[in-house]
C-alpha cells in the first residue's frame, strides 16, 4: 500500500477510530450486540455507525474509503455488511511509517 495513501486515510479522526475500535472489537462495542460473533464476520456496520454518530450515509463513505485503502475487509451477510480490520496492512503501514521516519 501506498504509504501517502494510507496516511489521507489516516488523517481523517472518525476512519482512525473505526480502526481502532476494529482492533478490539468485543471491547469497543460491548455495549452492543449483533447476531454473530465479532470473530466470526466482524462488526455490523449499522453498529460502527451508532457508535460513530453518523448518518448512514456518512459512514458507509468512511467505511468504503477504509476498504479501498484495503484498511478493512467487509463481508456481506444477508443484507447486512460486517467489517472486519484488515490488520497484515495496518502493520505494513505502520512498519513502513516507522522506517521512513527513521532514515
Amino acid at each position: 500500500m501506498d504509504l501517502n495513501e494510507a496516511l489521507k486515510m489516516l488523517a481523517n479522526p472518525t476512519r482512525r477510530a473505526i480502526l481502532a475500535w476494529l482492533a478490539n472489537p468485543n471491547e469497543a462495542f460491548k455495549d452492543y450486540t449483533q447476531l454473530y460473533p465479532y470473530e466470526m464476520y466482524g462488526v455490523c456496520a449499522s453498529l460502527i455507525q451508532d457508535k460513530v454518530g453518523l448518518s448512514q450515509p456518512a459512514t458507509s463513505l468512511c467505511l468504503k474509503a477504509l476498504q479501498d485503502a484495503n484498511l478493512v475487509e467487509s463481508t456481506k451477510v444477508g443484507k447486512w455488511t460486517y467489517y472486519k480490520r484488515n490488520s497484515t496492512v495496518v502493520e505494513q503501514v505502520l512498519a513502513t511509517l516507522r522506517e521512513v521516519l527513521s532514515e
